[in-house]
């Protein structure tokens, strides 16, 4: 622990509190208020005021320590979590993007055309090579060059202009090493212009000898900006470092180079980075579908003056109780500071009551400035609180968003892949042989590797299906739906077609999309490649990495007409016209209330990745959606106490309030309130209906009289228990809340006698102005709960 300003905060929150602007301003002016309470306290004694103040005092400066510590560790979580939620996306979406090139360099180096090229070893089939290189990166433009090799290392053919003598690079030693597995690597190679890079090696074979070496070069710079461009969104630093903590590659090189070495000590929440203070969190990797990534990490940081601002955007009215997303500690800090306020309130109220047969102005005066100064306190405990909930429900709604983001941005990026797939499989020459028992050992090889697929077809140009790659009970069966048509219509090879989102014969009749594409020959279809995708485990793999923590919480993929695509449960809520709306690439949050449940739903539509839905003519908006429980509907608004004037040469009457009325009593008839939280309920069958228990109080039983029901407001809190004195008899009448000890003019009641149960009660009329307040009598009401 450490202290800071006077107040005990943890030793990893301690450096960051200075930072935080809205801690200092509620530290400020509860400091301000303690010298207050001070002066008062001192005044109170010297008065020989009959109020003690010590417990009051004491509770509302263990409660000012405990709210400021509670509200910079909320603040410090919240922009900890943002930031981590930031760095966790960012290598998740690298890894899952990583997994895919795994599969192409494993299908790539069984090419045929690559194959043959590396047996014959003919220059002009070297440079024919090139053009398909050229066909295979348009479609596939994640990378920036690809590199064939011989076994001893000579550069045979290649994307880009460059090296191309003989390689001493360690990555082709490797693969030819290797038998039928990939190489991963994250280093400088000659063939990369010694500059290190993210490169994906394979060794090419014929018959189980290796006659080559296929390495794709990946474009990690522009991969890694464009998943940094989406998530940091206020000046944070974002950077895939290293097993050893050395940057690879950062949104900002000036102040983050490759190679830096980003020292995050262990525990520590911040760290110095060109002479400024940032938040800093570090998230590994997780493997995707067995794939445990290249080892690198993602740290996130930022300046820590702009880590604790204020987001005016999500700033919004808590009108829900948050039992599932606020801590115990979070929802008790203003139920405590009104529990406080309510001791504060009976030490004046009795205060009062005790000066009632005196005259002494200072006395009043001083009582009157501790309830002031106690409702000052307590407004500021309540902005405090009120701001922290704020803070943390404009998290969770920024949590959701994000979590909405995240999961249709991977679905974009998924089928990014589907439609590359498709296109580069229809230029295989085997399959363009329409040979049934060929074409289906080279769709059973891809599929091996491509495990996101169901099944891969082989269909001719009447659309019978030809080869399968698992199924082949449908291999002489007619495809139907218009994608097929769609599909042998096409006459240029980067073009595709899709089925909508329904449910197929192909797929068990459950739901996916079916991608295709056309076998071009000499300008014409000789047939297409379709590809089941496997929707189900996919989407659902998708929507869970999306889930929050929170129990109930849900996901899905939504199309504008509202019907779901893929869910992880039931949707609780009915999404509103403005979440379906979405254009692509904008987002929602906000609170929706359905059956009397409060839900944080956050909402994105996609909006593309790459050229896939941005510019290559396909069109199918899918909006992911979070949608987190946050309880019931709740009014956070406190009832101010009600303000009455004095009236001069009035009678001194004690007002409370039951349920929301406002009654009085002769302050005359007042002992004093006490608390009743330790009171003895009964049943009422043994006692009169009124008589509801005892409480003990000067070491004897106080007979408790509730008067709700007479009132009409029964079921209202009981707070208090005014203690009043009917002839030798002392009870303990139940009330919510103590209004002020007033001077009123008194009236006789009259025209209510017979009017209800309540005209019993009313011995007189308190008024002050156009306030009329009923003034009970405590023999009717002790006589009538006798």
């Amino acid at each position: 622990m450490a202290t800071y300003k006077g107040i005990t905060f943890p030793d990893h929150v301690a450096p960051l509190a200075r930072h935080m602007n809205s801690v200092n301003d509620h530290r400020e002016a509860l400091a301000a208020l303690s010298g207050t309470w001070d002066t008062l306290a001192l005044l109170a004694h010297l008065s020989n005021l009959k109020a003690d103040m010590s417990e009051v005092r004491s509770s509302f400066g263990q409660l000012t320590g405990e709210l400021l510590v509670c509200l910079a560790e909320e603040m410090l979580a919240l922009a900890d979590g943002t930031l981590g939620h930031q760095a966790q996306i960012a290598v998740d979406v690298l890894t899952r993007n990583l997994f895919e090139r795994t599969a192409d360099i494993g299908f790539l180096a069984t090419d045929s055309a690559i194959v043959d090229a590396c047996v014959a070893n003919d220059p002009a089939l070297f440079a024919a090579l090139r053009e398909r290189l050229r066909a295979y990166a348009a479609r596939y433009t994640v990378y920036r060059d690809i590199v064939l090799m011989a076994p001893d290392g000579q550069v045979l053919a290649r994307l880009a202009d460059g090296f191309a003598g003989r390689s001493a690079s360690t990555i082709a030693a490797r693969a030819l090493g290797g038998q039928g597995g990939f190489v991963e690597a994250y280093e400088p190679t000659d063939f990369c212009g010694g500059e290190p890079a993210l490169t994906y090696a394979w060794r090419v074979e014929q018959d189980g000898r290796a006659v080559g070496v296929l390495a794709l070069v990946f474009d990690l710079e522009r991969e890694a900006q464009m998943i940094f461009e989406r998530l940091a969104t206020h000046d944070e630093l974002l950077a895939f470092v290293d097993e050893r903590g050395r940057v690879v590659v950062s949104n900002d090189a000036s102040r983050l180079p490759p190679g830096h070495s980003v020292a995050l000590r262990a525990g520590a929440a911040s760290l110095r980075l060109g002479g400024v203070t940032h938040l800093a969190t570090q998230r590994h990797g997780r493997p995707y579908q067995g794939y445990p990534g290249p080892g690198w990490s993602t740290v996130a940081l930022a300046p820590v003056e702009l880590a604790f601002g204020a987001d005016a955007e999500q700033a919004a009215p808590v009108d829900f109780s948050g039992e599932a997303v606020f801590s115990k500690r979070l929802l008790d800090v203003p139920v405590r500071a009104r529990e406080i306020q309510r001791r504060l309130d009976r030490m004046v109220w009795n205060g009062r009551i005790h000066q009632a047969a005196e005259s002494n102005a200072f006395s009043r005066s001083l009582l009157e400035e501790i309830a002031a100064t106690g409702r000052k306190t307590k407004d500021v405990f309540e902005r405090a609180s009120s701001e922290l909930l704020t803070t943390v429900a404009a998290g969770l709604l920024g949590e959701a968003r994000r979590l909405a983001d995240v999961s249709v941005d991977v679905l974009d990026r998924n089928l990014y892949e589907r439609a590359n797939d498709c296109r580069w499989w229809a230029t295989s020459p085997v399959l363009a042989t329409m040979d049934a028992a060929a074409a289906r050992k080279t769709l059973a090889h891809i599929n091996g590797l491509y495990t996101v697929y169901a099944d891969l077809l082989l269909f001719d140009t009447d659309g019978i299906v030809v080869a399968a790659s698992r199924d082949t009970r449908v291999e002489g069966r007619p495809l139907t739906g218009a994608w097929v048509a769609d599909c042998l219509k096409l006459r240029d090879p980067m073009r595709y077609a899709v089925s909508p989102f329904e449910a197929s014969a192909l797929y068990g009749d459950a739901g996916t999309y079916v991608y295709a594409a056309p076998i071009l020959v000499d300008g014409h279809a000789v047939g297409g490649v379709a590809l089941v995708f496997d929707s189900t485990p996919q989407f659902e793999a998708m929507l869970r990495a999306a889930l929050p923590a929170t129990a109930g919480s849900v996901a899905a993929f939504c199309r504008p007409d509202g019907a779901v695509i893929s869910r992880t449960g039931e949707l609780p809520v009915t999404l509103p016209t403005n979440v379906l709306s979405l254009a692509p690439g904008q987002s929602w949050s906000g609170v929706l209330t359905e059956a009397g449940q409060c839900f944080v739903v956050g909402a994105t539509a996609g909006g593309g990745y790459r050229e896939f839905k941005t510019s290559d003519g396909y069109v199918e908006p899918v909006i992911g959606v979070v949608v987190i429980p946050c309880g019931q509907p709740a009014d956070r608004h406190v009832v101010a106490a009600p303000q009455i004037a004095r009236v001069d040469g009035g009678v001194e009457i004690a007002t409370f309030l039951i349920g929301e009325h406002l009654l009085g009593v002769l302050a005359s008839d007042v002992v004093e309130c006490i608390e009743v939280a330790a009171a003895v309920r009964v049943w009422r069958g043994g006692f009169a209906q009124r008589h509801v228990g005892f409480v003990t109080w000067n070491d004897v039983a106080l007979p408790l009289v509730d008067v709700a029901a007479d009132v009409n407001a029964l079921g209202a809190p009981q707070r208090h228990a005014l203690v009043l004195k009917s002839g030798p008899q002392k009870f303990g009448l139940l009330v919510s809340e103590l209004g002020p000890v007033v001077d009123m003019k008194l009236t006789e009641e009259r025209g209510l006698t017979g009017k209800g149960d309540a005209s019993k009660l009313i011995a007189q009329l308190g008024r002050s102005g156009s306030v009329f307040i009923p003034v009970l009598s405590p023999d009717a009401i002790f006589g009538v709960a006798g």
